[in-house]
């Protein structure tokens, strides 16, 4: 059964139930179950702190799917411990050997209402982009698979910090196949993750083999991949929609690194950041049409990159410089008719990145969607994102398409500008 029937089977039994989730859950920022007023530096990153049974909600109704949340102890940013949480969805049917899949949503946030624990119970159910990405969830789950699906940013809520989404998501496995009782050297798992979600997923895919060895992944997808932020910042700068994130991004890429970004923001700028401490992605889009970073910054703080904090942060998040998959990987992108990329990420820096692998010896299987803006090519990833881990998680060959991936865009480090 394809991915695309399990899901509108699920709908379909959800729908039939005719029962409705009721209230709201808690939101974690006001849940206990999110905090542990216990020291961490001495816990083992994947330890389970706290569990809890809960059920799944699809659009405001209840279904028959069960699943266990995981409080958990991973890492930041900057090597502190943190805490997280991860929603384990078993399958309705047993399955003969487990598999996992860790789905890494693109949830982009800075305010806990956004949190996949909290969506996948029925909490923000507004959130189209919770909801979308939930029915390809259910069809894995209806494929068999064990589904993890991580707040991968940390209660703290980091967004677009790419390490901590790593280790985010591999402490999430950790802590599941330690509540599960699995072998972690015989357990295959599979990555997949589109737009914010292939943050974690890429740097979970990159940080495996130093942080989580033991951990048997068998390949992970990624759609929708921001590469070098540095090119992203000046594709949807002055934009008509995606530059509306430009404030919570600084906002959250201080919190992660410790900066007070305050320091380095003009009136308007600290105006607009401090409008954001609490939204989730779909709240900023089209927010501040034409909005251009320039105007966020103090004079002397402009070009951005003149400054050596901001050329640090950027430098380290650029995708392949923290380490190398294992395991093979599927990378797509949309590419808008006359655009460089898909209206927020670039074509040739997803491209270049594959390249990079490749060069590394990964298999890699590259895509352009032509024509399609970011939104609209998230569908077609997912179907081909359904069959590449289908195969990976059952033992199939892994396609090599290195031979046709060009180089795309240099992805080197950002040099210092100057005023």
């Amino acid at each position: 059964m394809s991915a695309v029937a399990c899901v509108l089977g699920f709908v379909g039994l959800a729908s039939a139930s005719g029962a409705h989730a009721g209230s709201k859950p808690v939101l974690p920022s006001k849940d206990p179950f999110y905090r542990y007023s216990r020291p961490l530096a001495h816990i083992a990153p994947g330890t389970v702190l706290k569990k809890r049974s809960v059920k799944i909600a699809e659009n405001g109704n209840k279904t028959p799917v069960k699943a266990t949340q995981i409080l958990y102890r991973t890492t930041g940013e900057l090597g502190q411990p943190e805490l997280a949480v991860t929603t384990v969805i078993s399958p309705v049917a047993p399955a003969l050997t487990t598999r996992l899949v860790s789905y890494q949503t693109a949830y982009d946030a800075l305010g806990s209402q956004c949190d996949p624990s909290y969506t996948l119970r029925g909490g923000n159910s507004s959130d189209s982009t919770a909801q979308d990405e939930e029915q390809f969830i259910l069809g894995y789950v209806a494929q068999g698979y064990t589904v993890l699906v991580p707040d991968y940013e940390g209660v703290n809520l980091r967004w677009v910090a790419g390490q901590q989404s790593g280790y985010g998501t591999l402490d999430g496995i950790r802590a599941a196949e330690n509540l599960l009782k699995l072998s972690r050297s015989k357990t295959p798992v599979g990555l997949v993750g589109y737009s914010g979600g292939s943050i974690a997923t890429d740097f979970g895919a990159e940080l495996a083999g130093k942080y989580a060895s033991q951990l048997h992944i068998v390949g992970a997808a990624e759609g929708g991949v921001p590469v070098d932020l540095a090119h992203n910042l000046s594709y949807i700068n002055g934009s008509p929609s995606w530059s509306g994130i430009i404030p919570a991004v600084l906002l959250s890429l201080g919190r992660a690194f410790g900066v007070n970004i305050d320091k380095y923001a003009s009136a308007y700028g600290r105006k607009l950041i401090g409008q954001e401490q609490g939204g989730c992605i779909n709240n900023y889009l089209g927010k501040y049409p034409g909005l251009r970073y320039q105007q966020l910054l103090k004079p002397r703080y402009v070009p951005i990159f003149s400054n050596e904090v901001f050329v640090r942060i950027v430098n380290r998040l650029i995708m392949s410089r923290t380490g190398t998959p294992r395991e093979p990987m599927l990378i797509e992108v949309g590419k808008q008719n006359g655009q460089r990329g898909d209206g927020v990420m670039v074509a040739a820096d997803d491209e270049a990145l594959a390249h990079a692998y490749c060069k590394r010896g990964l298999k890699v299987q590259f895509k352009i969607n032509q024509g399609l803006d970011h939104t609209n090519a998230a569908a077609p990833f997912e179907a081909d994102a359904a069959t590449f881990l289908t195969d990976r998680l059952n033992g199939g060959p892994a396609v090599n398409g290195c031979a046709t991936i060009g180089r795309g865009d240099s992805i080197a480090p950002v040099k210092r500008q100057h005023h």
